[in-house]
């Protein structure tokens, strides 16, 4: 899909009802650890096809590495 696929997880949430994560498309890389500045749209209830359905998604982000 020529993205990057980023999530994120602040410590809200919980993994067993799997609300702790919101993945964020952007042209931007970031490694594992950053620190991250997030801008953009948010989306509910995407669906990509193939199995790739998501209930948040920020889609084309501004990402600022700090």
């Amino acid at each position: 899909m020529d993205k990057n696929w980023l999530h994120i997880q602040d410590g809200s949430g919980s993994a067993e009802k799997k609300n702790n994560d919101l993945t964020i498309t952007t042209s931007t890389p970031a490694k594992l650890g950053d620190t991250v500045l997030v801008t953009g749209n948010v989306t509910t209830n995407k669906d990509f096809g193939a199995g790739y359905k998501y209930t948040v998604i920020m889609e084309d982000a501004k990402v600022t590495v700090e």
